[in-house]
This record gives C-alpha cells, sequence and structure tokens, in this order.
C-alpha cells in the first residue's frame, strides 16, 4: 500500500475511534485493602474468599467496583488511621481502636483459639494458668477482646506462618489465632505435622470481623452507605448464601489408608537416591496428601483395569503417625478418600 493511502488509512481507522460511544463501567472504582487470610482472604490469583465475596457484593451494591490492593495488615491499618487509604479489612472490634477508626457492622463472624503443640511438656489440654507460658502474636493483628489479656506480652512476629513455625520449633508454647486460618496455614506449609496441632478448649470465641475507615466525615459517610448495602443483602439473604456455600470438592483433603481382604497390612516403599525400593509398615487408618496419582486411576482405559487399579501404586505424603512427613508409594486399593 502506498504511504499516503496508509496515511489516510490511519486517520480513518483514528476518527472511527474517538466518534465511537464510549461504554461507560457499570460501577465506579474503589480501592479496598486486605492481605492473604485464607479461607476468608486468599491469594489474589485465587478464587475470592469468603469474607472478600461479601465485600465484593456489598461495594457492587453501592455501585462501586472494588480494585484489590494488598497490604500488610499492620501498614495497611497505620494508614487508615492517618487516612491514608480509604477502605481496610478483615478486622476485629477492639475498644482501643475504635478510638482511632471507624468499623462497619460485622460482615461475618470466626472462630477464635489458642494453639498449642503437642509436643511441649508443659501443656495440658485443660490447662487453665497460662501466666508462665511464652505467647506468640502477629505483628498488627488482634484477635477480640475475649483473647486481648493473652498478647501485651507476647512475642511479635511479622506473618503467621513465621508464628506457627515458632510454636512447631518450640520457641513458643501458645499462639491465639483465627482457627480456619491456622488449619489453611497449617495444611500448606505443615502437612506432616497437622497432628501436633491443637486448641485449648476453654480458650475459643466467636467474633465479628469488619471492614474499617478513617475517621473522617468522609469515612462516616462511606461507613453509613457500607452498612446501608449490607443490611440490605443481609436482608435479601444474600450474604447466608455466601455463608452457607459448601466448599468446591468437599472432604478434608487426604486420603486414609486402610486395610484390604488379602493385604492385611498397609505397606510403601521409598526410592533411595540409588534407585532402590525402601519399604515401610504403615498403621491402618494413617493419613496422607496424594502427591502424585498413578496413571491407572487418572486415565481412561479400553478394559476395566481391576488389577492394576488394586496393584499399582500412588505417591503419597504421610501427614500423621510415625511415618508423618515421609514420602511414599502405596498400592492404590490402600488408599480412601478422606
Amino acid at each position: 500500500m502506498p504511504k499516503a493511502a496508509s496515511f489516510w488509512c490511519a486517520c480513518a481507522v483514528s476518527l472511527l475511534v474517538l466518534m465511537s460511544p464510549v461504554q461507560a463501567k457499570p460501577f465506579t472504582d474503589a480501592e479496598v485493602y486486605t492481605a492473604y487470610w485464607p479461607p476468608y482472604v486468599n491469594a489474589p490469583d485465587a478464587e475470592l474468599g469468603t469474607a472478600s465475596r461479601i465485600v465484593q457484593m456489598v461495594y457492587n451494591q453501592m455501585e462501586l467496583s472494588p480494585v484489590w490492593q494488598e497490604l500488610d495488615y499492620y501498614f495497611s491499618y497505620q494508614q487508615v488511621v492517618k487516612s491514608g487509604i480509604n477502605a481496610n479489612f478483615p478486622y476485629f472490634w477492639t475498644a482501643a481502636r475504635a478510638k482511632e477508626v471507624l468499623y462497619s457492622d460485622p460482615l461475618m463472624k470466626v472462630e477464635n483459639g489458642v494453639f498449642y503443640s503437642t509436643q511441649s511438656q508443659q501443656i495440658a489440654p485443660d490447662l487453665t494458668n497460662l501466666s508462665q507460658l511464652k505467647v506468640g502474636r502477629v505483628a498488627g493483628y488482634s484477635y477480640g477482646e475475649k483473647l486481648a489479656f493473652l498478647l501485651d506480652d507476647a512475642t511479635v512476629f511479622s506473618s503467621e506462618v513465621m508464628a506457627l513455625t515458632a510454636l512447631v520449633n518450640g520457641e513458643i508454647d501458645l499462639l491465639p489465632i483465627s482457627v480456619e486460618v491456622a488449619r489453611h496455614l497449617i495444611q500448606e506449609y505443615y502437612p506432616h505435622r497437622i497432628h501436633e496441632f491443637k486448641v485449648l478448649p476453654r480458650y475459643r470465641s466467636n467474633d465479628g470481623i469488619h471492614l474499617i475507615a478513617p475517621k473522617t466525615p468522609e469515612g462516616e459517610a462511606f461507613i453509613a452507605k457500607f452498612n446501608a448495602a449490607l443490611a440490605l443483602l443481609k436482608e435479601k439473604g444474600m450474604i447466608e448464601q455466601v455463608l452457607s456455600t459448601p466448599k468446591l470438592g468437599g472432604g478434608s483433603g487426604y486420603v486414609r489408608l486402610v486395610l484390604t481382604e488379602g493385604f492385611p497390612v498397609v505397606t510403601g516403599f521409598e526410592l533411595t537416591e540409588a534407585g532402590e525400593k525402601r519399604f515401610y509398615m504403615i498403621p491402618q487408618g494413617s493419613r496422607a496428601i496424594v502427591l502424585g496419582w498413578d496413571d491407572v486411576v487418572l486415565k481412561p482405559h479400553k478394559t476395566e483395569k481391576i488389577f492394576d487399579g488394586m496393584m499399582n501404586y500412588s505417591k503419597v505424603r504421610i501427614v500423621n503417625g510415625p511415618h508423618a512427613g515421609r514420602e511414599l508409594h502405596v498400592r492404590n486399593m490402600h488408599l480412601e478418600v478422606d
């Protein structure tokens, strides 16, 4: 095409673009700050967590589109106090913080508890005197008024994973933490030691989580609109739908190792660096995470392959019992989805 024709063609395209009606967005973008706190706030590239989904629905009801921003809870709280950011969630209500920021009505309630390791020799499940024990906490976190007495002299960690690691290593004795958050993080980072973590039964509480905003006239107006939208969605039953929706996939994410007819013992092997098989006897009822299903389980076949389906091996990581943490190849017939 000649240069002149190419020039006029480009001009024509540009003119058409300029003349085309601009498609208006249905909602106005509005930043909201949060951070990873599964299953209530999931990673940015994952499906929205429960609390994030509720906030999104409330924003949409307000004709706003949430623009998610991730920032550590300690720093984002400080920015709300300084009016540097307009909205941040989720937070537990405390009297001290209510003097510094504005709280929305509760988005939902979550269970908080005090975790300990069964490897500790100092702790019994019915423990009542906690004064001599070392407590950990995460910077910027508060777990409601009921557990506040534990936090004043606690060792501070920059993340929940670091605090859980300290609990595993015996650097602290107790860790106040939201129960479901702890379970998700333990499953992600310490699945082979999941059996070591327990919750003190006397120190559990159900606490609301909230969105917070600056203590300014603009913040007051925003919280009023937020609460009105949240109340309307609750009235319509939409919030309850989010809270009652079963998690996709169900189950615990584990398999249980079981006996089968003709095989009264569960066995598995690991491969040495030399490629040799080293076999172990695995107590019945042990739990595991499947690292790799055998192809006979995953792929379709022209015949039933009953023998292969039973006798072939899948690779698992044992999460409790004497072989916790060990990666073993176990026959498919011993794996029962938990």
